[in-house]
């Protein structure tokens, strides 16, 4: 089944006039928002742009190629040569790239990028990047339960912010995975003369947020231009509550890995369209927020902080590093485990025990189809697990 790959190949000659812009666009612009374009773009500066094509000229030839190249482990390999072919299609190749800006923040927990394109008819695409290879990026997406605004979500809103105040037009917002969270929130706490111009929100399988958060009127005043997109068997996009369209999506991945755009499944200019995602992805969705709702606040603080205590003992900075040292990086997790206060060990015992407490409630809650269902995919879930440890360990 075709792929954002295929659609540069089949469709790349098509120019925006002959095919408006699409959400396998808005797909393809958020994947390339993880390269590294340091030093290739002035830091937000949304009065210089550059061609994507003279933009792919200028990474291809960059001293650092192969180090700007490395997406880390969770980012896939293929991103940066499908980058350079895009830029050499009639489609892509005169998208105006302004704005970049990327920091990592240790001292506030902070992991944030953001890239603006220009468009050929007229508009402009606001793009957040997602979760890089960093630690500190997956602790701040963590932060997102126990904080009611993480660094991340303000420099968004700031950037969106100077975004509007730059660029003429019509604007469009995206993001893939916590890029997707990050769109949403910005676009909702703008004030209203800037979301009045935005034409559409594309999540792509990112979290949401606490209902009290989806229910207020900054959220609901946006709500009828979200478009949420998600594998079908989601796990990060169903992290919490969401507001907005919601749309199931085709993947030839496993499991979690079906986070990876490039696994999902596309025709002609469209993504292929299931009805609703699985059962377990939705059983997961339930168990979560049963989970997360029930948790007293202290207790998620605690246990986040714990889990990335017991991360950064490795002193990896990130998930790469964390996975090519994995047998000396093990002994010293087990070994901050084993000197964890007392305290901080009985609330991580109490907090799991109580998400499987969760995935009971939900099961038993669960109708006599679901169960059926669940039941029937166990060895397929046996499956899923065993081809994922052998992806991990690389057997």
């Amino acid at each position: 089944m075709a792929n954002i790959q295929d659609y540069i190949e089949w469709r790349g000659d098509l120019s925006f006039e002959q095919t408006p812009f699409c959400n396998v666009d808005a797909l393809i612009l958020c994947q390339i928002s993880y390269l590294n374009f340091d030093r290739l773009l002035p830091d937000y500066d949304f009065n210089y742009s550059q061609k994507l094509s003279e933009l792919a000229e200028l990474f291809e030839n960059a001293k650092d190629f192969k180090k700007r190249s490395e997406t880390g482990l969770l980012i896939n390999k293929k991103t940066a040569p499908f980058f350079l072919s895009l830029a050499k299609c009639r489609r892509f190749e005169n998208i105006l790239a302004t704005g970049y800006v990327s920091k990592i923040d240790l001292s506030i927990e902070e992991q944030f990028a953001a890239i603006s394109y220009k468009l050929p008819d007229g508009t402009n695409f606001v793009c957040f990047r997602g979760t890089d290879d960093s630690i500190v990026g997956w602790k701040e997406d963590f932060n997102l339960a126990t904080e009611t605004e993480v660094p991340a979500q303000k420099d968004a809103v700031e950037y969106l912010e100077k975004a509007a105040k730059n660029l003429k037009g019509k604007l469009r917002i995206g993001g893939h995975s916590k890029g997707g969270n990050l769109s949403m929130y910005a676009s909702a706490i703008v004030d209203k003369k800037i979301s009045d111009r935005i034409l559409c929100i594309y999540n792509n399988d990112g979290p949401g947020f606490y209902e009290a958060r989806v229910q207020s009127p900054e959220f609901l005043r946006i709500a009828d231009k979200v478009e949420s997109f998600y594998p079908q068997f989601s796990i990060v996009g169903m992290l919490f509550q969401h507001i907005g369209k919601q749309t199931f999506i085709e993947s030839d991945e496993i499991g979690v890995m079906q986070h990876d755009p490039f696994s999902w499944h596309i025709m002609g200019n469209n993504f292929v369209v299931l009805e609703n995602n699985d059962y377990g992805s939705k059983f997961f969705h339930n168990t979560f927020n049963e989970w997360i709702s029930n948790l007293e606040p202290e207790k998620r603080e605690i246990f986040v902080d714990t889990v990335f205590k017991i991360i950064e003992s490795t002193d990896a900075k990130t998930n790469t590093e964390l996975e090519a040292n994995f047998a000396r990086n093990s002994v010293k997790v087990l070994k901050t485990i084993n000197k964890l206060d007392p305290e901080m060990r009985k609330v991580c015992k109490e907090t799991v025990i109580e998400f499987f407490k969760a995935g009971h409630s939900q099961l038993t809650k669960a109708d006599k189809v679901i169960k059926q269902k669940l039941e029937e995919s166990t060895e397929h879930t046996k499956n899923i697990l065993k081809k994922l440890t052998e992806k991990i360990f690389r057997k």
